[in-house]
């Protein structure tokens, strides 16, 4: 039996060792950076607007991720933009038909509302929030609330009239 002569190693040259250069040091920090937490996650106002954006695309469980670091950052926060997160946040639980997990933050909202106007709007989703749950007594008083600030605002004396009759 014949065996296959024996390949030739080819002979490897070693490699230069090359000096560091800008590009390569640039990829190193950049992979670097990819690896450890970006400052971003401590930046209220880049949760805040990919919580928006995500929100927009329907994406309800991310927007709520985002929203909700927001939420827990509201000290690098203005008071406006702090209940505006609580209102969206509060807002993307109702639209995922989690309407008792968007109560804890439109109390937040309605505790930081800086006017009437704000309150009576915080009050009234509130409500609709609370109707949703099943938690009618409270959707009712809250309702009134809104009705004792603004008679005429949105469909409220129509939403009390219901009410009234379920409870």
């Amino acid at each position: 039996p014949s065996q296959a002569p024996a390949m030739p190693v080819p002979h490897q040259e070693a490699q230069p060792e090359l000096p560091p250069s800008v590009f390569g040091d640039l990829l190193q920090d950049f992979e670097r950076d990819l690896d450890t937490p970006q400052a971003q996650d401590d930046d209220p106002e880049t949760h805040f607007n990919l919580g928006i954006a995500f929100r927009e695309m329907g994406l309800l469980d991310e927007a709520i991720g985002e929203l909700q670091k927001v939420c827990h950052l509201a000290n690098g926060l203005s008071p406006e933009r702090a209940q505006q997160a609580y209102i969206w946040l509060a807002t993307c639980f109702v639209e995922k038909s989690v309407p008792e997990a968007s109560l804890k933050w439109f109390l937040r909202a309605l505790d930081t509302a800086p006017d009437e106007e704000s309150r009576t709007a915080v009050n009234y989703e509130l409500a609709s929030a609370y109707e949703a749950a099943g938690r009618k007594r409270e959707a009712l008083d809250h309702f009134l609330e809104v009705y004792g600030s603004n008679i005429d605002y949105r469909d409220v004396a129509s939403r009390i009239r219901e009410l009234r009759t379920a409870v």
